[in-house]
């Protein structure tokens, strides 16, 4: 027999939360949380559970869920993916806060899409999940181990919801998953809330409905030892591969040091499992996650996003799926064509929800470089356009090309300057650091460019080195660039580091447009946008 490859954990990086995973024939189709993110519940396939690749949304307009005006990691929590007479089943819950989350089932005959208009099964419980059982009936369980039956037809829901299992007696029981297997009933939860004591457990039943008992080996996953690279491991689904194997996708983080920050936020992870002699899961290493995994060559089906340098010019007629807006683009605020992509400066705020022109892909890794080349076609004072790094309302760093200063640009003035000109024309690259509301400018440069004409934007993070420094090259070849004299900590983009609720989502990284309330509007066409790992 071959040698086996290797392949390192996580198997998703970057912010790809709660994975709940489903295989059709010889595919597997996973969809995770993107909370307040538009498209949202991305959709990603997989030959051989290591290798994924994103291949639509489920959620693609307004009207299947308006996410304009959404909270901080509000919106899609954890959806779960499902097979069932010849339709991929998604029910996403939808966490709006009043009080609780309301689960919306979708359906589409192609895993890609497009889904349905959603359907509301019911209201409160989080963490929704259909088990399809053998005898054709079909089940909803949700978070704290409730079950209740789901019609045939998925358009609603059957009697009344039972608890059956509440767990183990960890915090937050969610992530319930039923499976079927040798006449037992198993329900699988995560526990210890998604932080360091998150773990997996599991109980078993002769009836779906119960009574449950407890599995003897729990926690069947949890990660044990803080010194350890695999951390908060929990929230995933359990999945045969063709040749009857078990493996255990799951969420967990990679910390920076012992219960430091996680830079990359939630990922996807995968475990091989084993049964033991009486029936019951044990996950990785004997319930210790596992930091790599082993398949033969011809198992392995090397197509994923985690493709370096990722380029993108933008000369599709649709964006590709790897990008996600914050929130739902403004109305008629880009355009896609031969000229690359056009962000309309479009007036928004950066720190209240709502509708905007940033658009972002993941992270994927600790140490990378971005970069991006447009052109601005500037109409007002004020506009500007660039590359920005993106946590949430209360914390952005943007690198952007400006025209003009002054106060009618939303700068400061200095009253000491009497009959003095403080409005300035021209291009500036500029640096902004938003954090809780606040903007603060920490440099401005003159450009040597004129409207239209060619430029490129470059940043680069390293998180573990704590720092982000930039650039800029006028006319747009990538061998010209000038470093700005300054760095900027990355720390504080960290998940970990907000304040004001607990951060669900990771930074992201993105370019972005803006203009002025009541004036004219420009536009910035970007043509190209390259994302690589640094070393």
């Amino acid at each position: 027999m071959t040698e086996k490859m290797v392949f390192a954990n996580p198997v998703l990086q970057g912010d790809y939360p709660d994975p709940s995973v489903v295989r059709v024939g010889e595919d597997y189709y996973m969809v995770c949380s993107t909370f307040q993110y538009f498209p949202g519940v991305n959709v990603l396939h997989s030959r051989d559970l290591v290798h994924w690749k994103t291949i639509g949304h489920v959620i693609e307009r307004q009207e299947q869920l308006d996410l304009s005006d959404m909270p901080d990691s509000f919106g899609v929590y954890a959806p779960d993916i499902s097979y069932y007479e010849g339709k991929f089943w998604v029910v996403v819950p939808y966490y709006h806060g009043q009080p609780r989350c309301t689960n919306i089932l979708y359906w589409s005959e192609r895993p890609e899409g497009p889904y349905s208009d959603g359907v509301a099964l019911n209201h409160h419980f989080i963490d929704p999940s259909i088990f399809n059982d053998d005898d054709g009936r079909r089940y909803l369980a949700c978070g704290g181990g409730w079950v209740q039956e789901l019609a045939a037809d998925g358009t609603h829901l059957l009697g009344e919801a039972k608890q059956v299992w509440p767990g183990t007696g960890g915090a937050a029981p969610e992530a319930p998953h039923l499976l079927k297997k040798d006449g037992w009933y198993y329900l699988i939860l995560a526990e210890g809330g998604t932080f360091f004591d998150h773990m997996v457990t599991v109980a078993r039943s002769r009836s779906v409905w119960g009574p449950y008992e407890e599995c003897p080996y729990n926690p069947i996953l949890k990660q044990q030892d803080p010194e350890k690279l695999i951390q908060k491991t929990g929230h995933g689904k359990l999945i045969q591969d063709p040749q009857g194997r078990w493996w255990f996708p799951h969420l967990g983080g990679r910390p920076l040091k012992p219960n430091g920050s996680t830079p990359l936020g939630r990922e996807t992870f995968l475990q091989p499992v084993e049964w033991t002699e009486d029936g019951w899961p044990i996950i990785g290493d004997h319930g210790t996650p596992v930091e790599n995994i082993y398949l033969h060559p011809e198992e392995v089906s090397a197509v994923a996003d985690d493709i370096n340098p990722y380029v993108d010019r933008f000369d599709r007629d649709k964006l590709d799926p790897t990008w996600e807006w914050v929130r739902l683009p403004v109305s008629e605020g880009y355009q896609l064509g031969q000229g690359g992509l056009a962000l309309q400066c479009k007036p928004y705020l950066l720190y209240t929800p709502q509708p905007t022109l940033m658009l972002t892909r993941r992270w994927q890794h600790e140490a990378f470089q971005a970069e991006t080349e447009l052109r601005f076609f500037t109409r007002s004072r004020g506009e500007e356009a660039g590359i920005l790094l993106y946590r949430d309302t209360d914390a952005i760093l943007m690198l952007s090309v400006r025209n003009g200063l002054g106060q009618t640009t939303g700068l400061s003035f200095d009253v000491k300057r009497l009959h003095e000109n403080q409005e300035l024309e021209g291009l500036y690259v500029q640096v902004d650091r938003y954090e809780h509301g606040k903007r603060k400018i920490l440099l401005q440069q003159e450009l040597p460019i004129g409207e239209g004409d060619s430029l490129r934007l470059r940043l680069r993070v390293d998180a573990r080195a704590d720092v982000c420094t930039f650039a800029y090259a006028a006319g747009g070849e990538s061998s010209d660039y000038t470093p700005l004299d300054l760095t900027v900590e990355a720390s504080y983009l960290f998940p970990e580091m907000a304040h004001r609720f607990l951060c669900f989502t990771a930074p992201r990284v993105g370019i972005f447009a803006r203009g002025v309330l009541g004036l004219e509007q420009g536009y910035a066409a970007f043509r190209e946008f390259i994302y690589t790992k640094a070393d």
